[in-house]
């Protein structure tokens, strides 16, 4: 922002996939006694105004739904959050799958520390991204461009970022024992 006033940042936590390596509702799934949803909250919730959840009802925070469509995977997620951050008055929105429960400390504060959009270099569900871009990305998909995040961000010239570590994703429940033998 050029005005000088705050830059306010929204976060949504992508969680609308359908679980199908997991075996079972993978937002839901517990690792030391929380949700994964609630991992991707607690993130995001250090850094942004308002937290939406794609994908899913959440207790706390409000659901957004897909746009254009349902079933258009992380982007459709990804814009529908946009509009939503766009209704609330925020400049940008910070993403986060739900199923990265084990953030490396600093990464969010270096995205947010950018003044375009930006994402993971290894991860580039984890974002951030300016929401004057809602309606481009949602003609994006509504011309059946392809829904790859990395083709996105290579449309919008995002910058990337170093996770500096490994990001375990959970696809599997076996991954998150993984995440306890770190």
């Amino acid at each position: 922002m050029t005005d000088g006033s705050k830059t306010r940042t929204a976060g949504v936590v992508l969680a609308g996939g359908r679980s199908e390596r997991f075996g079972s509702d993978k937002a839901a799934a517990l690792w030391r006694g929380r949700s994964l949803v609630d991992w991707s909250v607690a993130a995001l919730a250090q850094h942004c105004d308002v937290i939406f959840v794609s994908g899913r009802d959440h207790p706390a925070h409000v659901r957004v739904p897909d746009r254009p469509e349902p079933g258009l995977g992380p982007l459709g997620g990804l814009a529908g959050a946009l509009f939503a951050a766009q209704e609330q008055g925020c400049d940008r929105i910070l993403s986060l799958p739900c199923d990265t429960p084990d953030i490396p400390p600093d990464l969010l504060d270096r995205l947010c520390a950018q003044d375009k959009a930006a994402y993971v270099d290894s991860c580039p569900v984890i974002g951030i991204w300016p929401v004057a871009d809602a309606a481009r990305l949602e003609g994006w998909l509504a011309s059946g461009k392809p829904r790859a995040m990395r083709a996105w961000t290579d449309e919008i010239g995002a910058i990337p970022v170093s996770a500096g570590g490994r990001i375990v994703n959970v696809n599997r429940p076996a991954d998150l024992a993984h995440l306890d033998r770190r």
